[in-house]
């Protein structure tokens, strides 16, 4: 898996989103064949929700049910 401590950005997350961006870490690993591919590189707190850059330079939106588009 991922490891979301890893990720840039991750120590400037309060607590509560650490703990969604470790959620989405675990669903989104087990979500792909082969997950490193997608390795998420970078984590920051939006208005209402978390953005992810991941290592293809996509980023994604993560709700804070641990959903993402």
């Amino acid at each position: 898996m991922f490891n979301a401590e890893e990720v840039k950005g991750f120590n400037k997350l309060s607590n509560a989103d650490k703990d969604l961006f470790t959620r989405f870490c675990k669903k989104f690993y087990d979500a792909w064949e082969y997950p490193e591919k997608h390795k998420p590189v970078k984590v920051q707190k939006m208005k209402g929700y978390l953005k992810v850059t991941l290592v293809d330079v996509s980023w994604l939106h993560i709700t804070k049910d641990c959903e993402w588009y």
